[in-house]
């Protein structure tokens, strides 16, 4: 799939990769407090620190990621992604798509409809509540398995399942901050067969259609820890049919509230007349 993986799936498809996380992985234990690294943990321990990583990011309840990528000779894409858990919401900005998503319902921006800024494929009265957040609480293995947004879940999840290379391969630094840098390799047929507690069979087979439709057979991935124990940093690299593609997700701003909110209901047009608005303009343009 070309750069971001045609940006992130038209936006649509990052809704499901955060539904997804819901399902979460099994073997992840809850990690300190924000602001607190793993207790025992030898950052050399490649596999200990991401699953430790892993862990601790379930249990914030926001942040945010900037994706970009390139495949090929195509120019770089670009995705900004703010995810929040309770109460829930994410929202997702490319050069083409603007998506909000409050409570279960999504928002799509357009400026095809005069007086109208948005519009949601639910039409009233049909609102599709979002699942039940975990209660705050809740005890750290309840709330291991919250949403997670990005990537993180495939890419930590596919090294820990299939990489035989996973190693640490020193000290960095990601945007001022001071981290330790993790990579792997993830051969795809490996990862085909992995049934196991690193990576649930939705993730599993979530990331092997993304790239099996890109052509690769293989990845490396990359993934940075900073010194709270927190993922500051990862990227995947391949050779796929477009040529070599490389993807970077870069996270920021765990625990501040990103403020999304529904846009005014009257700035939402129902979906029932987003496409019969798109039909006259079509029939005005034909």
């Amino acid at each position: 799939m070309k750069a971001i993986r045609k940006s992130v799936m038209a936006a649509a498809g990052v809704v499901m990769v955060m539904g997804l996380a819901a399902c979460g992985s099994d073997d992840t234990k809850a990690s300190g407090a924000k602001g607190s690294g793993a207790a025992g943990v030898k950052r050399t321990d490649a596999p200990a620190v991401l699953k430790a990583a892993m862990a601790k990011m379930a249990q914030q309840n926001s942040y945010r990621t900037v994706e970009t990528g390139k495949t090929g000779d195509e120019p770089e894409s670009r995705a900004e992604l703010a995810f929040r858990n309770e109460p829930e919401a994410s929202e997702v900005k490319t050069s083409e798509t603007h998506m909000l998503t409050v409570d279960g319902v999504s928002y799509m921006a357009t400026k095809d409809m005069p007086g109208k800024s948005w519009f949601t494929m639910d039409e009233p009265g049909s609102k599709a509540k979002g699942s039940a957040a975990p209660s705050p609480s809740a005890s750290p293995k309840e709330n291991a398995d919250r949403r997670v947004g990005g990537s993180v879940k495939k890419w930590v999840g596919a090294l820990l399942a299939a990489s035989k290379d996973l190693t640490h391969v020193g000290g960095e630094k990601v945007s001022g901050r001071a981290t330790d840098h993790y990579r792997g390799t993830v051969v795809l047929a490996d990862l085909k067969n992995y049934e196991g507690p690193a990576m649930t069979k939705d993730y599993r087979d979530l990331y092997l259609l993304q790239t099996g439709k890109a052509g690769m057979k293989k990845a490396e991935i990359d993934v940075w820890v900073d010194k709270d124990g927190f993922i500051a940093k990862e990227e995947e690299k391949g050779r796929t049919s477009e040529g070599d593609e490389r993807i970077t997700e870069e996270f920021s701003d765990y625990g501040a509230d990103p403020k999304i909110k529904a846009p005014d209901a009257k700035d939402v047009a129902t979906w029932s007349e987003y496409i019969a608005a798109a039909g006259k303009n079509y029939r005005k343009r034909s």
